[in-house]
């Protein structure tokens, strides 16, 4: 199902985060941070934890130096906060394409993320730490995959869904790794 309508004109320019997932990470009793919706980012267990590259392919976009906000508040002026595009090749077998995806990962600790724009990323290398920037109301790692937007709209492009583990998730699935 996408979730952002593309006959409503304010939702194209985010078009491509339709079949966007936010990530969490729970402890053995199925909490997500130190209390009840504490204000400090680093009480939640995801904070500071490591990203890693889901493909290999050539940093497109990244966005680094805002800060994260105090939970639950949001900054609504820069929506990804601290993010990065990784523009990856063949990755749509299944959709009969051989052209470029991006995968959009966003919400980074500031001056946390390693690499410029135009840097070839590897999968599994390092890419920063989830963090609480941007329009975030709890750390969590948002990910998404589309095809390349518009120069001035870079994640306007057709959603497209993924797959971890060779499954694709719905809301509170849970995911070891």
């Amino acid at each position: 199902m996408k979730l952002l309508n593309p006959t409503v004109p304010r939702f194209h320019a985010y078009r491509g985060n339709s079949y966007g997932l936010d990530i969490v990470k729970i402890d053995r009793f199925g909490l997500r941070a130190q209390g009840i919706v504490p204000r400090d980012p680093d009480a939640y267990n995801i904070y500071g934890e490591p990203v890693i590259a889901p493909c290999s392919g050539k940093l497109v976009t990244v966005i680094d130096g805002l800060p994260d906000m105090p939970v639950p508040e949001v900054d609504r002026a820069n929506l990804a906060g601290n993010h990065l595009i990784l523009r990856c090749d063949n990755l749509q077998p299944g959709h009969g394409g051989t052209g470029h995806v991006d995968v959009v990962l966003a919400h980074f600790r500031p001056n946390s993320l390693i690499g410029q724009s135009g840097a070839q990323v590897k999968v599994g290398d390092r890419l920063g730490e989830v963090g609480n920037s941007g329009m975030s109301n709890e750390p969590h790692l948002h990910i998404h995959a589309q095809q390349p937007g518009s120069a001035t709209a870079p994640m306007s492009g057709n959603p497209l869904p993924i797959r971890f583990n060779g499954r694709f998730l719905v809301r509170n699935d849970r995911v070891s790794y």
